[in-house]
C-alpha cells in the first residue's frame, strides 16, 4: 500500500486540499509548472547539504511538498493529462538523484569516499529499478504498485535521515553510513519483491 493511501497520507492530502490548493487554484500556475518548481527545489538540495544538513532537509521538504501539489492542482483546475503524469514521473527520477546527491556531498569529509560513492550510486540505481519494474510490468498489462519502499515512504525516510543528521552532528558520520546502508537494503529488497510479484503474476496467468 502506498503511503498516500494510508490514514496519515489521506489526512495530509486533505490538509493540502483545504489550505494550499484554494490559493494555487486562483493563480495562473499550471500543474506542469508546479512539477518543474519541485524539481528546481530538489536541485538545490545538494547545495543545501553543502551549507548544512538542515538546509538540505529544508529544500528536500519543500520539494516533496510541491511534488504532492501538482496532481492536486491538475484535478482542481481540471487540467489532468497523460503528458502531465508522464512529466511528473520523469521529474521524480531526477529529484531522487538530487536528493541522494545531497547526502553524497556529506560524505566528502566522512572518509572512505570511494566506498560511499559506490553505495550512493547503487542506491540510485536500485531506486530507478523500483520505478522501472512498475513501468515494465504495466507495459505487460500487469499492476505493480506494491512494494516495501515505494516513493512516498522513501521520501519520508530521506527527510527523517536528513533531520537526524542536522540535529545530531556529533554522530553524523555514523548516521550517514547506517542511513545509507539501510536505504540501499530497503530499495534492493523492494526491487526483488516487485520482480517476484511480477514473476508470480505472469506464471499465474498461464
Amino acid at each position: 500500500m502506498a503511503l498516500r493511501d494510508t490514514s496519515i497520507g489521506s489526512a495530509y492530502y486533505r490538509l493540502l486540499n483545504n489550505t494550499l490548493i484554494p490559493l494555487i487554484q486562483k493563480s495562473p500556475i499550471s500543474p506542469n509548472q508546479v512539477s518543474l518548481i519541485g524539481l528546481g527545489l530538489a536541485a538545490l538540495a545538494p547545495l543545501g547539504f553543502y551549507l548544512h544538513p538542515f538546509f538540505g532537509f529544508l529544500f528536500m521538504g519543500l520539494s516533496a511538498l510541491v511534488d504532492c501539489l501538482d496532481g492536486l492542482v491538475a484535478r482542481a483546475k481540471n487540467l489532468s493529462s497523460t503528458f502531465g503524469a508522464f512529466l511528473d514521473s520523469t521529474l521524480d527520477r531526477a529529484s531522487d538523484a538530487f536528493f541522494l546527491a545531497g547526502f553524497w556531498v556529506l560524505f566528502w569529509d566522512a572518509g572512505h569516499f570511494k566506498t560511499a560513492t559506490a553505495l550512493v550510486f547503487a542506491s540510485f540505481l536500485s531506486t530507478v529499478l523500483i520505478s522501472y519494474t512498475r513501468a515494465r510490468a504495466e507495459g505487460l498489462g500487469l499492476t505493480c504498485t506494491s512494494g516495501l519502499f515505494e516513493r512516498g515512504l522513501r521520501t519520508v525516510y530521506l527527510l527523517a535521515w536528513a533531520l537526524l543528521l542536522a540535529l545530531f552532528p556529533l554522530v553524523r558520520t555514523h548516521l550517514l553510513w547506517w542511513g545509507l546502508a539501510l536505504f540501499l537494503l530497503l530499495t534492493l529488497a523492494t526491487v526483488f519483491q516487485r520482480i517476484f510479484l511480477v514473476k508470480s503474476a505472469l506464471e499465474g496467468s498461464k
